[in-house]
């Protein structure tokens, strides 16, 4: 498939916007500053994404689909828990690597639940290797369980990535007491 200019201009400003967002913080970052950092035109910045809002979210969206890809490729998990428990190991690291910016995230982003739901029902169905048994209700208890897991072990700056997964793994065996289907 080949890369139209404008989808290499769309990346180069998301890249600049994402290398701004974790270097100065979202609130301090300005559009004005992410065409300059991305060599183009503060107009060019608005044509492909109408609001700085919409970069966050954007590279977001980028940056968990890279961290779930690299989780995927070492998954042979045999469970919905064991799986969940694996990615999140990946994306625990990402946020906690990341701890201020990912707060910062969490606190614009959290809020577009409609955008990243695609994202999040992928994921879901994911953690099931048989579409045919996967359950809803364990899949958003486990997701419910994964987040607040996350956002607790942020709000903790001592906590790490290998605390909040042991966390995890123990609300997980205490909900699904090691009966994954």
């Amino acid at each position: 498939m080949t890369t139209t200019k404008k989808q290499l201009t769309r990346e180069k400003i998301l890249s600049a916007a994402w290398q701004l967002f974790r270097r100065q913080g979202y609130p301090d970052t300005s559009t004005r500053q992410i065409a300059r950092k991305a060599g183009v035109a503060d107009g060019t910045v608005f044509s492909h994404f109408p609001t700085k809002l919409d970069m966050l979210k954007a590279g977001m969206l980028t940056q968990v689909d890279q961290v779930l890809a690299r989780a995927r490729q070492e998954d042979n998990n045999d469970t919905p828990s064991q799986r969940l428990l694996h990615h999140a190991g990946f994306l625990y690291g990402f946020y906690a690597d990341n701890r201020e910016f990912s707060r910062e995230l969490f606190k614009e982003a959290i809020w577009q639940y409609d955008y990243f739901r695609p994202q999040l029902d992928d994921f879901k169905r994911q953690l099931f290797t048989d579409p045919a048994g996967y359950n809803e209700l364990d899949a958003e208890i486990m997701m419910d369980c994964y987040f607040m897991t996350l956002l607790h072990g942020l709000n903790r700056p001592d906590t790490s990535c290998e605390q909040m997964l042991t966390e995890l793994e123990a609300k997980l065996t205490r909900l699904f007491h090691d009966a994954d289907g």
